[in-house]
């Protein structure tokens, strides 16, 4: 199980440098992984979710070779890991001498050490933003980089007030996001008397004894927390679906 789960979050730390952010407003929008997702660049050419942009500077070009070569040292770092961790679960497995109690502690022992020897991904090139690979997804039309796209095609590009009006609406719509958020994790706490479930689930009597000392101060925000959220962002009308 944990040697499973080792994989995923490999491919979950490979896969990061692909990631985009998605806004459906209107319509149910799924966002893929892979393919063409995200910042590519292919002969000196730059795409996002696609869809080109422009060709890259002397400059970016450089700082795309540099970005390739972390990339693979990165990728180098999380195979040394998973080899390493595959043969202490091979020799816990042929430890059959060792008391439980041991045991116990030698898993304890090695996860925390896993946890710090996780390597951070390279940071994405400067010219690979959130503004050139967001997408918002309106009845009958996304836009992605100020520009309107209808249909995969391009329609035109947003006006100054329009872009404005984006921008008000993108900020307000990022902090009702997170006040649903925070409003879910503080009816899981509530519901778990304010402690952390899988902790609880997985941790055994170290954890108790910790949630005894912190049951205070972590039942408080539970209780304390707001249930009331922002109004819903007025969301902008860039384009018209006719039904």
């Amino acid at each position: 199980m944990k040697l499973l789960a080792l994989v995923a979050l490999c491919a979950v730390g490979v896969a990061s440098h692909r990631d985009k952010r998605q806004l459906s407003i209107g319509t149910i929008s799924v966002s893929g992984a892979g393919g063409s997702t995200g910042c590519v660049v292919t002969g000196n050419v730059l795409y996002a979710n696609g869809i080109r942009l422009r060709n890259l500077t002397s400059s970016e070009q450089s700082e795309l070779a540099t970005y390739q070569t972390e990339v693979e040292q990165y990728k180098t770092q999380l195979r040394n890991i998973l080899s390493q961790r595959r043969e202490n679960l091979r020799n816990r497995l042929m430890s059959q001498g060792r008391n439980q109690q041991q045991q116990s502690n030698d898993v304890s022992s090695q996860g925390g050490n896993d946890d710090g020897s996780i390597p951070k991904a390279p940071e994405k090139p400067s010219f690979c933003t959130a503004e050139d690979t967001t997408q918002y997804y309106f009845d009958g039309c996304m836009v992605q980089g100020n520009k309107v796209y209808v249909g995969g095609q391009y329609a035109r590009d947003l006006s100054s007030d329009e872009i404005s009006e984006l921008q008000t609406f993108d900020t307000q719509q990022t902090a009702y996001q997170n006040a649903v958020q925070s409003q879910m994790q503080s009816q899981v706490q509530g519901l778990f008397g304010g402690s952390d479930f899988l902790s609880a689930l997985f941790g055994g009597d170290r954890f108790n004894q910790q949630q005894q000392r912190q049951q205070p101060s972590s039942t408080t925000p539970a209780s304390t927390s707001s249930t009331t959220l922002p109004p819903k962002p007025t969301v902008p009308q860039f384009c018209t679906a006719i039904f």
